[in-house]
């Protein structure tokens, strides 16, 4: 039996394997390492131990000695979606199940401290066969599973429960990002002629095309008392009934004549009506009873009927709703629109994001090729 140097604890032969013994804040240690080299064994010994002493050390000031990813993964779903927006929270409800099965089931639940990148690199190779209804996950999906595994080693980081970032230190998978659908002035009119006789999808139509909000999380959440017919805006609330925004700040966006005069429409129809004897404080509700909705209850999505009008009025199949905000943005920079304004209207944290979109507005470019622009030879004159 030999006793460690500055290490209370021993490293003991047993057959084919070496046990070390450790002591750290009163408790006994114990671990078996399938080796005979006892260099070996002293270095796992160090390291063991100087990580047990941080653990007591937490524990000496209240906070948790160690946690399992699996408790980790609870703890963030139960303190951190709850903050985010109703569609971000479905995103990174999906990520965390796949998280589960390979972090919690696959690794045998290792502590949060134990992850390393090594395991990051190997999630993303698992990921990329684990696709719902596709053979291959694409690299938009990985991007975004290692952007919320990001988010969850980040709150461990906040909890101190491990020094560092594993998935920092894995690079992103590269990815084209997706061209949105610009839809032409005569292509948004025949989307809208698709909802005619549902005045709910024309409206809503009709909100994203003209404000540029986003879909389920800003129009959807939309109540009367936030349409100022005086003064021709749109609230967009945050905070809200538990509700918030992508940035958590609510803003006031012009409505067009045209909404307008498509709000005071639904206003005359809508405004007063009483489902179940009570009149319901949503724009956006439901007009009948379903099978997974009660009249009056507030519409949660409105994807499929979206894309049935889509497919009716023959537009580009991979036409998605948040590309109606994409193109309120690009027209109003294309028109001339002052970025600052664009900016506070569509809820940018940062006025490089509302920057980004001068690349779909391709009309300043004209300017390149303009009769008042001469060409490299008509400048270098007759020599």
């Amino acid at each position: 039996m030999a006793r460690m140097k500055r290490h209370p604890g021993t490293i003991e032969k047993r057959g084919r394997a070496l046990r070390v013994i450790l002591y750290a804040g009163g408790k006994r240690h114990t671990f078996t390492l399938p080796t005979t080299d006892r260099r070996e064994a002293v270095e796992f010994a160090r390291r063991k131990h100087a990580e047990l002493e941080r653990l007591v050390e937490r524990e000496r000031h209240g906070l948790p000695g160690s946690m399992t990813v699996a408790a980790l993964f609870d703890k963030f779903e139960k303190e951190r979606l709850p903050l985010l927006t109703a569609s971000t929270r479905r995103t990174y409800a999906i990520s965390l199940a796949l998280f589960r099965a390979f972090f919690v089931e696959g690794l045998k639940n290792l502590r949060v401290d134990q992850i390393r990148p090594g395991h990051v690199k190997d999630y993303l190779n698992w990921r990329r066969t684990h696709s719902k209804g596709r053979a291959v996950a694409s690299n938009r999906t990985l991007q975004k599973d290692r952007a919320t595994l990001h988010s969850v080693f980040s709150f461990a980081e906040e909890l101190e429960l491990r020094e560092g970032n594993p998935v920092g230190r894995v690079s992103v998978p590269k990815a084209d990002p997706r061209d949105p659908v610009i839809l032409s002035d005569e292509q948004y009119e025949e989307l809208l002629a698709a909802g005619a006789g549902r005045p709910m999808l024309r409206l809503y139509v009709l909100v994203l095309g003209e404000t540029g909000a986003r879909c389920e999380s800003e129009a959807l959440y939309l109540k009367w008392e936030d349409v100022d017919f005086e003064g021709g805006f749109l609230r967009i609330a945050s905070g809200r009934d538990g509700h918030r925004t992508k940035s958590g700040k609510g803003r006031w966006v012009p409505m067009t004549q045209r909404l307008k005069q498509a709000m005071r429409d639904h206003f005359a129809r809508f405004r007063f009506a009483t489902y179940n004897g009570t009149q319901v404080p949503w724009i956006f509700h439901h007009e009948r009873s379903r099978r997974r909705a009660e009249a009056g209850e507030r519409i949660a999505s409105l994807r499929a009927s979206f894309t049935a009008a889509v497919e009716e009025a023959k537009l580009p199949p991979d036409l998605h709703q948040h590309d109606l905000r994409h193109r309120r943005i690009t027209t109003w920079l294309a028109e001339g629109a002052n970025p600052v304004h664009v900016k506070e209207a569509v809820g940018h944290s940062d006025l490089r994001t509302t920057m980004a979109y001068t690349h779909l507005a391709r009309e300043h470019l004209h300017a390149l090729v303009s009769p008042d622009r001469a060409g490299p030879s008509e400048n270098l004159g007759s020599a």
